[in-house]
C-alpha cells in the first residue's frame, strides 16, 4: 500500500552550504533556472523486493548563477548528490521540500551559468497502485510496470517532471538474468550485471517529457511481431505485445488488429509512426491504459482476449488502443507545454480514437459510445460547479482534476462539431499543419488555435474553440417555427437547482437536417435565424455532432418524437437527451418525457432505446412511494420486455444466436440488462443467477461472456453471502482477466446488510490485486446501502482508505457519494471531506461537484417530485 510521503531530512552529503534566504518552494511550475536536455538513468530493479535502487545523470543547462535549484522528487532515499561542470564537482545535499514531489539541491559551492551534469545515487520504494514505479505478483511470480502521468516519474527518479521539459532518454537496467526487461526503445545490448543479475541497455529515445518514460520487468509472455509497410510508412515496423506468463494465447487478437488501427492512423495523420518500435504491454494492476512512447500499457482486460470475446470487450478494446495510438502523434510527438493544455492530449485522442475505432469495426457502436459519453458529460458541464476544458493550473494539487469529462468528452465532442463544420478534409489538414509545425517539440492551445486556422484556411474557427474551451457551461438553443426556417435563440443550460449567471452565449455550428439535405449557421449572439433547405421533418443537431441541447414547445417536441423512431442513431439520443434536459429545466413534463421513451423503444439502436429509461429510472433516488416505485417498475417492464420478446426467447449460453447481426445481440443484451435491474423482473433474474450458478460450477457453455457481468451481479444480490465466497474463491484462482473483473464488479454490487458486510471484508483481501480491492470499494457506492457503508468506513477510517488509493486518484473520492440525494447528506459529505482535501492532495472541484450533484437531486425533486409521484403512481 501507497503512503504519501512528507518532506524528509536529506542524509548530509558535505559540508554545509553558505546560509541564503530560502526561496518561495514551487508548487505548479519550477523556476526558469535550470533546463535539462538529457537524461541517463540506470536502475536496479528486483520485482520480488520492496525497493529498488538507481544512478540518474541529467545533462542540464543552467540560465543564471545560483547555489541552490528545485527539481522533483518523491519518496527517494537520495545517498549522493553532485553537480559536475567540466572536471570540477560540487557536492549538494538533496531535500524534499513538499509532499507533491518538490525537492530542492543545496551546493557547496556556486553553479555558474551554463551546461552542467547533475548526478544522484538514490533508492525508494515500489509502489502497490498504478503509479510511479509499481510491482504485483501473478501466480508465483513478481512483475513490475512503471505509470508516470501526470507527476509520478519523481517517485522513480529525480527529475524536472513537467511536460514541457523534452529531451531524450537513455536507459539501463539491472534484472533477474531470468526475467524480461523492456522499455520505450529496442535493446542494444545486454550482459552479465553479477549476482544473478542482467544489465539490459536501451536506445536513446526521441525527444520525451518525463511522463511518457516507460519500462516493466518480469518473466513476460512475449509475442513478437511486426506491422507491415503500408502506403504511408515504407518499411515494417518492430510490433510486440506483452502480458504476464501464461497470457500468450489471449494476445493473440491483439497482435492482430494493433497493426490495422495504427495503419488507419498513419493515412489519416498523413506521416509514419513516429518512433522506433511499438510495444503493447498488459498489466492487471493498471487503471485504464497509457501512451508511453513505444511501450503502450493497458489494463489486462483491454488487451488480452479470448477468441469470443464479448463485443463490449472488443468495442473497449477499439476505442482505447485506437485512443493511445492517436497519442504516439498528438501528445507523444507533439506535447503539450505545460497541464493547462492537457486538453490537447485528450481531446484529440478521444476525437481520433473514436474515429478509428468506428473504420476498425463499424458494427460495434463505437461512434454511437462515444457520443453517449459526451451527452453524459454536459451533465456534468451543467453544474453550477465546474472547469473549462482549458483551465489554467498553478499548482500540482490541481493536475489531477485536469483528467476529468471535460478534457476527453466533452474536448472529444466539440471536435466533433469542429470536423463536420469545417469538412473533414479542411479540419485534417489542420491537423497535419500542427504536428508537421511542432514535430517532437511541445505547443500550446494558442498554437493549436493557429494550425488549424492556417491549415483549413479559415480563420474564423478560432474563435468558435474559444468559446468552447475558455468557459463552462453547455449551450441551450431554444428553437421556434418561423416561415421556411426556425428562430433560434441560445443560453447558458440550466437545470432545476442551479444557480442563475451572467448571461453567457457561444460561436455556436448550430445544424440541422431535412431529408439529405443539411442547414447550418454561425450563431454567435443570443438570436438568430436557420434557413432550412431541405424538405419533410427537420431534426436538430444533425449527425448528433454539436455540443449542444435544444428545447422545443410541447407541439415541436410532438412533432419531432413522431419520427424519431427512424432517426439515425446519434440524432435519436439527440432527441432523448434534450427531451430529458427540457424536463429537468423544468419546461418539458414527465408526461412528455414518458411518451418519448415508449415512442423511442422501438428504435434500432440499443442507446436511442434505452437512454430516456434510463434517465427516468434515476428518479428512484428520490425515495419514491411505494405505489410510484411499483408504478416504475410497471413502466420499466413496458419499455424493456415486449421489446425483448419480439426478438425472440433469451437464451444465456454461449453462441447461443449463431451469426445473428451484431446490432441485434447488443440491443437484447442491454434491454435483458434494463428489464433485470430496472424492471427487476423476476422470471429472468432467476434466469441469469441459475446461469451464474452453472457456470460458476464449471459449465463452461451456460453463460455466454456478454452476459456474465450482469448474471453475477444478479446471482450476489439474489444468492447473497454463500454465493458472494464462491464467487471470491473463483476470482483468486482464475487467471482470465475479463472473468476477474467482472465478478470483482459483481462483488462490489452487494445491496442486502450481509452482504455489503461480506464486500467490505474483501476489500481488505490481500489475494485480491490492489486494483481490485479498490474497484469494489468504488463500486460498492453504485447501491444505496453500499454507499452508506463506504461513507461510514470513510468517516471511521479516513487515512486506512487512503492509503490504498493511488495518488491520482484521490482528489475523486468525493463523486462516489454523488448519487446521494437530501440536505442532511451534502452536510455530511462536505463535513467529512473539505478537511481532508490537503491529505488527498487536491479534490476541491470534485467536491464541489458531489455536493452541486446532491442539492440539484434535492431541488428536481422538490420541483417535480409530485409531478413523478402523479404519472408513476397511477
Amino acid at each position: 500500500m501507497k503512503t504519501l510521503l512528507l518532506a524528509s531530512a536529506a542524509l548530509m552529503l558535505a559540508a554545509p552550504a553558505v546560509a541564503q534566504a530560502p526561496a518561495a518552494i514551487p508548487l505548479g511550475q519550477l523556476p526558469d533556472a535550470a533546463r535539462p536536455t538529457a537524461y541517463r538513468l540506470h536502475l536496479n530493479v528486483d520485482p520480488a523486493q520492496e525497493r529498488f535502487g538507481g544512478h540518474t545523470e541529467i545533462d542540464t543547462t543552467i540560465t543564471r548563477p545560483t547555489r541552490s535549484l528545485f527539481l522533483h522528487g518523491n519518496g527517494l532515499n537520495v545517498t549522493r548528490a553532485t553537480a559536475r561542470i567540466g572536471t570540477r564537482t560540487i557536492a549538494a545535499r538533496y531535500t524534499q521540500v513538499d509532499p507533491s514531489g518538490v525537492a530542492r539541491l543545496d551546493f557547496d559551492g556556486e553553479l555558474p551559468a551554463g551546461a552542467v551534469m547533475l548526478s544522484f545515487d538514490y533508492d525508494a520504494p515500489f509502489m502497490t497502485g498504478s503509479e510511479g514505479l509499481y510491482r504485483a505478483r501473478v501466480g508465483d511470480e513478481w512483475y513490475a510496470w512503471t505509470q508516470f502521468e501526470p507527476i509520478d516519474a519523481r517517485r522513480v527518479f529525480p527529475s524536472f517532471d513537467e511536460p514541457g521539459f523534452k529531451t531524450p532518454f537513455t536507459v539501463s537496467i539491472n534484472a533477474p538474468t531470468a526475467q524480461k526487461v523492456v522499455a520505450n526503445t529496442p535493446e542494444l545490448a545486454h550482459g552479465t550485471a553479477g549476482g544473478g543479475m542482467t544489465v539490459h541497455k536501451f536506445a536513446p529515445s526521441k525527444p520525451l517529457p518525463t511522463y511518457l518514460v516507460a519500462f516493466a520487468i518480469g518473466p513476460f509472455d512475449v509475442v513478437p511481431g511486426s506491422a507491415p509497410a503500408n502506403a504511408v510508412r515504407k518499411t515494417a515496423l518492430p510490433y510486440s505485445v506483452i502480458a504476464t506468463k501464461g497470457q500468450a494465447d489471449r494476445l493473440r487478437f491483439a497482435a492482430e488488429q494493433g497493426p490495422r488501427i495504427l495503419a488507419l492512423h498513419e493515412d489519416y495523420f498523413g506521416s509514419p509512426y513516429p518512433f522506433e518500435k511499438l510495444d503493447q504491454i498488459a498489466s492487471p494492476v493498471m487503471g485504464g491504459a497509457m501512451e508511453n512512447a513505444g511501450l503502450v500499457t493497458y489494463n489486462d482486460t483491454l488487451l488480452l482476449l479470448d477468441k469470443d470475446a464479448p463485443a463490449s470487450q472488443r468495442r473497449g478494446f477499439g476505442m482505447v488502443v485506437a485512443h493511445e495510438l492517436a497519442h504516439q502523434w498528438f501528445g507523444d510527438l507533439v506535447t503539450p507545454k505545460w497541464w493547462t493544455d492537457i486538453w490537447l492530449n485528450e481531446s484529440f485522442a478521444e476525437w481520433a480514437g473514436n474515429r478509428v475505432g468506428e473504420l476498425w469495426q463499424p458494427g460495434l457502436g463505437t461512434d454511437v459510445a462515444q457520443f453517449a459519453e459526451a451527452l453524459s458529460a454536459m451533465d456534468t458541464d451543467s453544474q453550477s460547479v465546474g472547469r473549462p476544458i482549458r483551465e489554467e493550473i498553478t499548482r500540482n494539487d490541481q493536475i489531477a482534476s485536469a483528467f476529468d469529462s471535460m478534457t476527453y468528452q466533452k474536448g472529444g465532442q466539440m471536435l466533433v462539431m469542429v470536423e463536420h463544420y469545417l469538412g473533414a478534409e479542411r479540419f485534417r489538414r489542420g491537423v497535419r499543419y500542427h504536428l508537421n509545425r511542432f514535430r517532437y517539440g511541445s505547443a500550446d492551445a494558442n498554437g493549436f488555435f493557429e494550425s488549424i486556422a492556417k491549415g483549413s484556411g479559415d480563420p474564423g474557427i478560432v474563435p468558435v474553440f474559444r468559446s468552447f474551451v475558455e468557459q463552462t457551461g453547455v449551450p441551450v438553443i431554444s428553437i421556434r417555427p418561423d416561415g421556411a426556417g426556425w428562430r433560434i435563440a441560445q443560453q447558458r443550460y440550466r437545470p432545476i437547482g442551479v444557480a442563475a449567471r451572467a448571461a453567457q452565449t457561444w460561436n455556436v455550428p448550430v445544424c440541422a437536417r431535412q431529408g439529405e439535405v443539411r442547414s447550418c449557421t454561425l450563431l454567435t449572439g443570443a438570436s438568430g435565424t436557420l434557413t432550412l433547405k431541405g424538405a419533410g421533418l427537420a431534426v436538430p443537431n444533425a449527425d448528433g455532432a454539436g455540443y449542444w441541447r435544444y428545447s422545443l414547445d410541447d407541439a415541436g417536441w410532438q412533432t419531432l418524437l413522431d419520427g424519431a423512431a427512424t432517426l439515425p442513431a446519434r440524432e435519436a439520443m439527440a432527441v432523448a437527451d434534450s427531451l430529458w434536459a427540457d424536463f429537468a429545466a423544468g419546461h418539458a413534463s414527465f408526461p412528455r418525457v414518458v411518451a418519448g421513451a415508449r415512442t423511442l423503444a422501438a428504435h434500432r439502436e440499443r442507446s436511442a432505446t434505452l437512454l430516456l429509461p434510463a434517465a427516468i429510472a434515476s428518479v428512484e433516488r428520490f425515495g419514491l412511494s411505494p405505489a410510484a416505485e411499483t408504478g416504475l417498475r410497471r413502466l420499466a417492464t413496458d419499455l424493456s420486455l415486449p421489446r425483448l420478446q419480439a426478438l425472440g426467447p433469451v437464451r444465456l449460453t454461449r453462441a447461443a444466436y449463431g451469426n445473428e447481426e451484431l446490432g441485434q445481440t447488443l440491443l437484447r443484451q442491454s434491454l435483458v440488462n434494463y428489464a433485470a435491474t430496472v424492471a427487476k423482473d423476476a422470471a429472468l433474474r432467476r434466469q441469469l443467477a441459475a446461469a451464474a450458478q452453472a457456470s460458476l460450477g464449471g459449465d463452461a457453455n451456460a453463460l455466454d461472456p456478454g452476459y456474465r457481468a450482469l448474471a453475477l451481479i444478479v446471482a450476489v444480490q439474489d444468492l447473497g453471502v454463500p454465493f458472494m465466497d464462491r464467487l471470491r474463491d473463483a476470482v483468486v484462482k482464475s487467471d482470465d482477466p475479463l472473468f476477474r473483473e467482472q465478478a470483482v464488479g459483481a462483488l462490489a454490487r452487494a445491496a442486502t446488510p450481509a452482504e455489503v458486510t461480506r464486500a467490505l471484508a474483501l476489500w481488505r483481501d490481500d489475494a485480491l490485486q490492489s486494483s481490485e480491492r479498490l474497484d469494489i470499494l468504488r463500486g460498492l457506492p453504485a447501491e444505496p446501502l453500499g454507499r452508506d457503508a463506504v461513507f461510514d468506513l470513510m468517516t471511521r477510517d479516513f487515512d486506512a482508505v487512503l492509503k490504498g488509493v493511488p495518488a491520482f486518484g484521490r482528489p475523486r473520492l468525493p463523486l462516489a457519494f454523488a448519487g446521494y440525494c437530501g440536505a442532511d447528506k451534502a452536510a455530511a459529505v462536505e463535513a467529512l471531506f473539505r478537511p481532508k482535501l490537503a491529505a488527498m492532495g487536491g479534490g476541491a472541484l470534485e467536491l464541489g461537484q458531489t455536493l452541486d450533484a446532491i442539492r440539484q437531486c434535492v431541488a428536481l425533486k422538490a420541483a417535480k417530485g409530485a409531478e413523478i409521484e402523479a404519472v408513476l403512481g397511477r
